[in-house]
C-alpha cells in the first residue's frame, strides 16, 4: 500500500498553519487531543446535497459522499498568549467529544462541515444543550480506548431511556503507525484543518493546526446507531467503509470562529473550539 510521503502531507499542514496564524488573534488556545477514533461512512451524494447550506459545496470520495464520526478526548486547555480568550477554558480539565461531519469546500478552502456534535459536560452540573446556538448537545460519553488491552470501544447516550451510539474495535499492539496512505479514504477525511458550521442562519469557519496524522487502520463494528439515525434518518443508508485510530497530539493549535461573509470577509465571534477535529 502506497503511503503519502510525510513531506507532501507537511505541505498541506503548513498551508493550514499559515491560514490559521494569518487570522487576527489566532491561534488563541492550545489543547491535547488524545486517543482518537475515526469511523468513515459512504453514502449516495444526493442524500446529503439537499442539506448543504450555501456557500458550502460537498466534496466526494470516488463518487460517494463521506460522513465521519470522530470520538476523542481533549485535555489541558491553555491560552496561547497572556491576553487571550483562551483563559476562560483553563477550568475545563477534560472534554470528551463525538463529532458527526461531512466534507466540503468553501471559497477554495477544504474542510469538515459539522452536522452535529455531542459533548461531555465540562463541570459536574446539568447544562442546557445547544448553548450559543451551536450544533451540539451535552451527552454521556463513555470511551474505553484501551490500547494497552487491545480494545477500543465507546458509547454515547443523550440521557436515560434515550438512543445510543456504540462502537467497538480490536487494535493490534504494539501500534504500527503511519501517515495516511495516498488517495485513501483516511487521507481524504482526516487531513482537514478547517471546520465549518452553521449557527442558525449564519455560517462560520474556524481552524486548527497539528502535524499530519499518524494512524493505524482498525476493523470497527457499529453496535448501535440510534442516536444518529433518530436525528438524521438518512444515516440508515450510510455504509461503514473504514476506520482509524490515532494516538493524537500533545499540543493542537485552535483558532476562534470567524463569520463566513464572502471570499474576503470574516468576522470574529465566540470560539467554537470543541467543534474540531
Amino acid at each position: 500500500m502506497k503511503t503519502t510521503p510525510a513531506s507532501d502531507l507537511s505541505v498541506a499542514s503548513q498551508a493550514a498553519k499559515q491560514r490559521l496564524v494569518s487570522a487576527r488573534g489566532d491561534p488563541f488556545l492550545l489543547a491535547d487531543w488524545e486517543k482518537v477514533v475515526f469511523l468513515h461512512f459512504l453514502i449516495e451524494p444526493e442524500l446529503l446535497r439537499s442539506q448543504m447550506p450555501r456557500p458550502f459545496e460537498l466534496e466526494l470520495y470516488e463518487g460517494q459522499a463521506c460522513i465521519s464520526l470522530v470520538a476523542l478526548t481533549m485535555r489541558r486547555f491553555r491560552p496561547c498568549r497572556r491576553l487571550s480568550l483562551g483563559w476562560i477554558f483553563r477550568p475545563v480539565r477534560e472534554q470528551r467529544f463525538l463529532n458527526l461531519r461531512t466534507y466540503v469546500h468553501c471559497d477554495g478552502e477544504p474542510g469538515a462541515l459539522f452536522l452535529r456534535g455531542w459533548l461531555s459536560a465540562p463541570f459536574p452540573m446539568r447544562l442546557p444543550s445547544a448553548m450559543f446556538g451551536l450544533p451540539y448537545s451535552f451527552a454521556s460519553l463513555n470511551y474505553q480506548h484501551d490500547v494497552e488491552k487491545g480494545t477500543l470501544s465507546g458509547v454515547a447516550s443523550a440521557g436515560p431511556g434515550s438512543h445510543h451510539f456504540g462502537y467497538r474495535a480490536p487494535v493490534s499492539t504494539p501500534l504500527v503507525l503511519e501517515h495516511c496512505p495516498a488517495g485513501s479514504l483516511a487521507e481524504f477525511a482526516m487531513e482537514r484543518y478547517a471546520g465549518f458550521f452553521c449557527r442558525r442562519d449564519k455560517r462560520f469557519v474556524f481552524r486548527a493546526w497539528h502535524p499530519p496524522w499518524l494512524q493505524t487502520s482498525i476493523d470497527a463494528t457499529i453496535e448501535d446507531a440510534g442516536l444518529i439515525t433518530q436525528k438524521f434518518p438518512w444515516f440508515k443508508e450510510a455504509k461503514l467503509a473504514s476506520a482509524n485510530f490515532a494516538p493524537g497530539f500533545p499540543e493542537v493549535w485552535l483558532g476562534q470562529s470567524h463569520r463566513v461573509h464572502s471570499k474576503h470577509g470574516r468576522q470574529r465571534v465566540l470560539s467554537a473550539f470543541y467543534e474540531m477535529p
